[in-house]
Order: C-alpha cells, then structure tokens, then sequence
C-alpha cells in the first residue's frame, strides 16, 4: 500500500479517536452540570401544594438545535426521580400525556386534524381532551419542563406545576447548573455629600477675667461639609463613612461670640421605609454623627458632639435634613491672648440642604 494513502488513513483514525474522546468528555460534563442542577431541587419541593400527589409530566421546552432528545430524556428522568424521593408525589406516564416530537394524525367524530405536537403531549391539542385525560388518570396537577444550555450557566431548567382544570401555575422553580450573580453596581452618585447648612447654638456665657458675665444669647453656626461614605448593607441602605467641615460662628448680637472651627467626624447612615428607585434609594434615611471641632482663629480647644438626625431625599441629588447636636464634652473656647472665654449650651439644633454627587 502506498505510504501516504496509509499516511492518511493514520490521520483519519487519530481524528476520529479525538473526536470520541471529546464527544465522551462533553457528555460527562454535561451529566455532571445536570446533576449539579438537580441536586438544587431536593429543597425546593417542599412547598409544594398538599393537595397534589399524583402528577405527570406533559410538555417538555427545548432548542433540539442544542440539546439532545437523549439528554432531555435523561433531565426528566432525574427530575422524576428527585419528585418521588423527595416529595413523595406519584409520577403518572399516561401515553395520551406523554410529550412527544412526532407528527399525529388523528381523527374525533367526523373530523380529521393534522398536529405537530414537537414536545407536547396529544390530549393538548384540544382543552376538552387534556381535562378528560387528567380526570381519567385522576392527576392532580401537570408539570411543563423548559431546558436550556448556556455556555457559562451549564444547565438551566424552568418546573412549572399547573392545575389541569385551570392552567393555574401552582408551584414553579428554576434550578441552574452554575448560578451566576451579577455584581450589583453601587452607584457612586450615592456615596459623596457636600452639606450646607444653619445650626442655633446658645451662648450660654461669656467670660472676662475668671469673671462670668450674663451674656446668653442666640449663635449661628453656619457650616459646610464634605462626606465620603461605603455601603455596609445595599439592602437596608446602610453606610459608614468619613466627613469633614468647616463651620463659623456668629453671634446675633455681639461679636465676641465669633468663632471658626473646623470639624472631622464619622457617619453612619440607615435607610427606613421602602425604597424608591427614582432617586436611588430610601425616601428617608436616619444618621447618627460623631465629630470633634478645633478652633482656628482667636480661640484655643476643641468640641466632642454627637449629632443624630433624619434626611429627607427629594430627588437622586439632593435632600434636607433636620438634626438635634449635642456636646458630649469640651463646650468651653478661651481665647490665645487674652483670658477670655465662652461658654456654650450642649443643646443645638440644625437644618441643611444635601447634595449628593
């Protein structure tokens, strides 16, 4: 024989082992991402309804482009399998019910009909049929199967149970070979603050020389601040973040009461109610906030305030919020020169206007 017919009767038979082998490769892989579906199923059947015992199955969904009559034959077998064992319901294979891809010819009275029933059973093919077939099986419910096969997914099968008398869907699940989560996408929009805002705070002395003067009256704080905040929880709308401000004091009618402090702090915010998706989040959110404020200017110390309150989201960027600050410690400045001091109350009270970007 000459060399190269042999030559190439080698090359024909090593493709052909090949192609055996990965045919075989791909049909345990494919049994092992069916198996791997399945096995999902176990604990979802027991919510099925009480009063279904005896069901068949009698549609089947499926691309024959793509799957294998074979492998849909081996998928309803194990989901047969898994119903008895794990549901203790009684699987009922009428012939009137069972899904077949064959053409059907049949004839009722005087009256002939031509039916692809690819996938379907032949008591479909008429509503008066597939009740009389049900009753006369006595089967309590009927179950249609949809197979599909995705390349990163594996296997995805659809079970919807029905009622025969209605078509009502009584009892549907979905079990998929490798379940895919898509990465949820924090939108960075929500994670940003500028606030601006007015704040009345009481002086509630001022002191000159070791010696306290009556001098209560009314301050206001205006403030701004810039917060950076990371989720904790997206489904509550739960963040913790950082914040840091500017805030200047005025006093309404003396000078003496001006002051300038800068503040840094942390946040946490909870989303409360229901979400509403037109702004990209909850309508009303509760903060808590604990901050420490230095003065900058003529005056020395520093303020601990915890601040708690409630924001009101109008739309996706901006909100008000309404907040009670108290001073949990160092609520006395003194002056860097001069002994000269104020006192504030630990009590105040604040609005602000909320950007959010």
């Amino acid at each position: 024989m000459d060399i190269k017919v042999i030559l190439v009767l080698r090359l024909i038979l090593i493709c052909i082992f090949f192609s055996l082998i990965g045919k075989n490769a791909a049909a345990q892989s494919d049994a092992v991402l069916i198996e791997t579906a399945i096995a999902k199923l176990e604990d979802m059947t027991s919510d099925i309804p009480t009063d279904v015992r005896r069901v068949t199955i009698y549609r089947l969904n499926y691309n024959e482009d793509f799957l294998s009559e074979e492998t849909i034959e081996y998928i309803v077998s194990r989901i047969e399998q898994t119903l008895k064992e794990y549901s203790a319901l009684s699987i009922i294979s009428p012939p009137e019910l069972k899904p077949t891809n064959e053409l059907k010819i049949f004839g009722r009275d005087s009256t002939i009909q031509i039916s692809n029933t690819k996938g379907r059973s032949l008591a479909e093919s008429s509503a008066e049929l597939l009740l009389e077939t049900t009753q006369k099986y006595a089967i309590h419910a009927l179950i249609e199967v949809s197979v599909q096969k995705k390349a990163i997914e594996g296997f995805i099968i659809n079970i919807r149970m029905k009622r025969p008398e209605s078509l009502e869907v009584i009892w549907v699940k979905t079990v998929i070979s490798k379940q895919i989560f898509p990465k949820e996408e924090v939108d960075k929009g929500k994670l940003t603050f500028l606030s601006v805002g007015v704040e009345t705070v009481t002086g509630q002395s001022f002191n000159v020389d070791s010696v306290s003067t009556d001098a209560e009256q009314q301050i206001l704080n205006f403030n701004a601040s810039l917060t950076i905040r990371q989720p904790i929880d997206l489904s509550t709308s739960s963040y913790f973040g950082v914040k840091a401000g500017l805030n200047i004091y005025k006093g309404t009618q003396d000078s003496l009461y001006n002051v300038n402090l800068i503040n840094l702090g942390v946040v946490f915010h909870y989303g409360l109610g229901e979400k509403n998706e037109s702004i990209n989040g909850n309508r009303l959110i509760l903060s808590l906030d604990a901050d420490v404020r230095f003065a900058i200017n003529k005056y020395n110390g520093s303020i601990f305030t915890v601040s708690p309150g409630l924001q009101f989201n109008f739309t996706e960027s901006i909100s008000i919020g309404l907040h009670a600050r108290n001073i949990i410690s160092g609520n006395e400045l003194r002056q860097k020169d001069v002994n000269q001091s104020i006192t504030f109350n630990r009590l105040s009270y604040g609005l602000q206007c909320v950007f959010r970007f």
